[in-house]
């Protein structure tokens, strides 16, 4: 007998028989147990899993490629120098230099630092400016 608007997709369901699990490697109180392989891969594959990698391929996925990338130093002086310029002025020209060699080395792809490279050369060229505003200023005065 079914319910109206009801088909059933199988015959009657079977009984529930729970399988014996697998013996797991190191059960064993005298076995000796490999740190690089500790457990048989195809212990854990069933039909709805996939093997465990291998120990290579543990330490190979994504997070694990390679170290960062250094930090420009041309980058870092160039900051330095124009956080010092703007109090002293002279060491502003070398924010300049050092951050246009700093845009350089980042854009290279073999260091970080873009960002401070810029900050440098924004910091260097805004004491320049202010510099040559107050020297133009002080000229036209005395004229």
């Amino acid at each position: 007998m079914t319910t109206p608007g009801f088909t059933p997709l199988s015959g009657t369901p079977t009984a529930y028989r729970p399988t014996t699990p697998a013996p797991h490697p190191g059960d064993s109180a005298h076995e000796v147990v490999d740190l690089k392989r500790p457990v048989d891969p195809q212990v854990y594959v069933t039909p709805y899993s996939r093997p465990l990698p291998s120990y290579e391929e543990t330490f190979a996925g994504p997070g694990y490629e390679s170290r960062p990338l250094p930090a420009s130093p041309f980058a870092v002086a160039a900051l330095v120098c124009g956080i010092v310029g703007v109090f002293l002025l002279v060491p502003a020209l070398g924010a300049i230099v050092l951050g246009h060699l700093g845009l350089r080395q980042t854009s290279r792809n073999t260091h970080t630092g873009r960002g401070l490279a810029t900050g440098g050369l924004v910091l260097g060229y805004a004491v320049a400016t202010v510099v040559a505003l107050v020297v133009l200023a002080v000229w036209i005065s005395e004229l």
